[in-house]
C-alpha cells in the first residue's frame, strides 16, 4: 500500500447499524453548492431579500450562490487572537453561520436577530447539533469517498424545490476518479497486469471540479445517500480524534484551536505557520507525500481588513482523518519538525 497521506478520499466507512446524524427531512443534493442553491431559492420564494451577512473566513463557493441571485454579501470579522473570534453583528436580511474543522466555538455571542439564519454544518455535523437556524445544510465530501453528498433541511420540515439540473458528467467522473485512486492505494493491477502506480486520477478529479461550477440544483447519487445513512460514525470519530490529539500535542503552539471538547470531531488540525513559511511548509510536504490543504484562498469576492487575511495567509489544515494511523501521524510530525529545524532550504 502507498503511504501518500491526504488528497482526495477512495472509501467509506460504513456500519451495519447506521447513523442518525441526518433528520427524515433532510433532501440530498450533487454537492453542499448545490443545497445552498436550493435553499437560496426557497427562500426568495417566500420572502424578499437584498443581503446576507457571512463570515470573512470562508470558501468562495458559498459566496457565489448569493451573488448569482442578486443578493449582496456583507462579511462580519472572523479572526485570529488567542483562539477564533467570529463578531457577528451585521443587519441584514439573511445571516449565514458556521463552525470550523468539527471543534466546538469556545464561545460565540448571537446577536438578537429577527433574519433567516441559515447554518453551514460541513465541518460540524460530526460534532454539535444546532437548533438556531431556519435551514441547514453541508457535504460530506471532506469527509469520507462520497461521490456527490451534498444535503439539506429546513427547520420547518418543508421540501426544498429541486430542479434535477444535469450533473455534466460529475458523478462518473468522481466515480472513476475514485477506482484508479484505490488502485494506485493499494498497488493493485491494471488490465494489462502491470501495477498502478500513475496518478491520473488528480486530473480527473480536477475535472470533476470544472463541471460542479458550471451545475445547478442537482440530486445526490443514490449510492451516496443509502451511505451517508451507513456511515460508520463511532469509527471516524474515534479515529480522527486519536490522530488530532497527537498532532496537537506535537504543535500546540501553532494551533487554531487550544482545546478539543469531548463531543468535537475534527475535520483536520489547523495550524498557523509561522514566520510566513506556510507555502513553503506545504511544498516540502508535498515532496513527503504528505498533502495537506490550506483554507482558503481569497477570491475576487472577499473584502478582508489584515487581521481577517492572517488566517488566509498562515492556515494549514494538518491531514487526520480515519485512513491514517498513529505511524501516519508521526511520520508527519517528523517531516514538519525536519522542515522548521532547516529543511526548508531543500524545498
Amino acid at each position: 500500500m502507498i503511504r501518500e497521506i491526504g488528497s482526495e478520499f477512495w472509501n467509506v466507512p460504513t456500519a451495519e447499524q447506521g447513523c442518525k446524524l441526518f433528520p427524515e427531512t433532510t433532501q440530498w443534493f450533487l454537492s453542499g453548492r448545490s443545497a445552498l442553491q436550493a435553499i437560496i431559492k426557497d427562500i426568495r420564494h417566500e420572502t424578499e431579500v437584498h443581503t446576507v451577512a457571512m463570515p470573512s473566513w470562508c470558501c468562495d463557493s458559498m459566496i457565489v450562490p448569493f451573488l448569482k441571485e442578486e443578493i449582496d454579501v456583507h462579511f462580519y470579522p472572523v479572526y485570529w487572537k488567542n483562539g477564533l473570534i467570529q463578531e457577528i453583528k451585521l443587519d441584514c436580511d439573511v445571516l449565514f453561520l458556521m463552525d470550523y474543522f468539527g471543534y466546538t466555538p469556545s464561545s460565540l455571542d448571537l446577536p438578537a436577530y429577527s433574519g433567516v439564519i441559515i447554518r453551514d454544518v460541513t465541518h460540524s455535523i460530526f460534532s454539535s447539533a444546532y437548533m438556531d437556524a431556519d435551514y441547514y445544510f453541508g457535504s460530506l465530501r471532506k469527509w469520507c469517498g462520497i461521490w456527490t453528498g451534498g444535503y439539506a433541511w429546513a427547520e420547518d420540515g418543508h421540501r426544498l424545490a429541486m430542479e434535477d439540473s444535469d450533473d455534466l458528467g460529475y458523478t462518473f467522473l468522481r466515480e472513476q476518479a475514485m477506482k484508479l485512486k484505490n488502485s494506485f492505494i493499494n498497488g493493485f493491477m491494471d488490465n494489462k497486469g502491470r501495477r498502478v502506480t500513475d496518478k491520473g486520477y488528480l486530473k480527473i478529479f480536477d475535472t470533476a471540479e470544472d463541471c460542479l461550477e458550471k451545475v445547478g440544483i442537482a440530486p445526490a447519487a443514490e449510492r451516496d445517500v443509502l451511505l451517508a445513512k451507513r456511515l460508520d460514525v463511532e469509527t471516524i470519530k474515534a479515529r480522527r480524534r486519536e490522530n488530532a490529539e497527537i498532532l496537537r500535542k506535537a504543535f500546540h503552539e501553532m494551533i487554531i484551536f487550544p482545546e478539543l471538547k469531548d463531543s468535537d470531531c475534527p475535520m483536520f488540525v489547523p495550524v498557523l505557520v509561522p514566520d510566513g513559511k506556510r507555502d513553503i511548509l506545504r511544498r516540502y510536504l508535498t515532496q513527503h507525500d504528505i498533502y495537506c490543504p490550506v483554507h482558503w484562498t481569497v477570491s475576487a469576492y472577499h473584502r478582508l481588513c489584515e487581521r481577517e487575511l492572517n488566517i488566509y495567509q498562515n492556515e494549514l489544515s494538518l491531514v487526520c482523518d480515519q485512513r491514517y494511523t498513529e505511524e501516519d501521524m508521526y511520520r508527519m510530525i517528523d517531516t514538519i519538525e525536519q522542515f522548521l529545524k532547516g529543511g526548508m532550504n531543500d524545498a
